[in-house]
């Protein structure tokens, strides 16, 4: 064999092994090394979409004790319909804070599609002056409930001995709202 056979196999078998490291050391390399990249960069976007919900969960819990406060007020403005005695024992006690005689009833409650919620419908009836029925209004106008004045009725019973002093009895309907 000559030197220029021999130059030339070498340059043919040194050739033949680039191709064979390039195809199977350096090719699966790089495509490994791209395919880490591209698992990185989901990782990276992954845990940046999570950095961003524990800061806006952070945010929506300072957010929620700022609001409990109004959140438990508009909660309370709803009478529970299965057991409305809070609301009965607030009817009563303000009759009698207000020196009027009443008879409370109420219905079931009832879902009317205009109505956005249920509500239950009460009828009272208080005999007493007439101011302190007005008083008593007040106190239903300005109570944590969601009221609804639905009629309203009065009739003068009889009048007092004292000339400023008219006794009445009222008869009124109302929608109160329940969760």
């Amino acid at each position: 064999m000559t030197t220029a056979k021999k130059i030339n196999l070498s340059i043919i078998i040194f050739v033949v092994l680039v191709f064979l490291v390039i195809s199977f050391v350096i090719y699966p390399s790089f495509k490994e090394i791209k395919k880490s990249s591209k698992d990185l960069i989901y990782q990276k976007e992954n845990l940046s979409n999570l950095e961003a919900k524990i800061v806006n969960l952070e945010k929506f819990r300072i957010l929620y004790k700022n609001l409990e406060e109004i959140l438990d007020k508009i909660d309370n403005l709803f009478i529970n319909p299965e057991v409305p005695v809070d609301f009965i024992s607030f009817l009563e006690k303000n009759s009698k804070d207000c020196q009027l005689a009443t008879e409370i009833s109420f219905s079931p409650v009832k879902k009317i599609k205009t109505d956005p919620w249920p509500s239950l419908s009460f009828k009272i009836t208080s005999t007493g002056s007439f101011s302190n029925f007005l008083k008593f209004l007040e106190k239903l106008e300005n109570s944590q409930y969601l009221i609804e004045i639905q009629n309203l009725s009065i009739n003068q019973t009889k009048k007092s001995e004292i000339p400023s002093k008219v006794d009445i009895q009222a008869n009124l309907s109302i929608k109160v709202y329940s969760k």
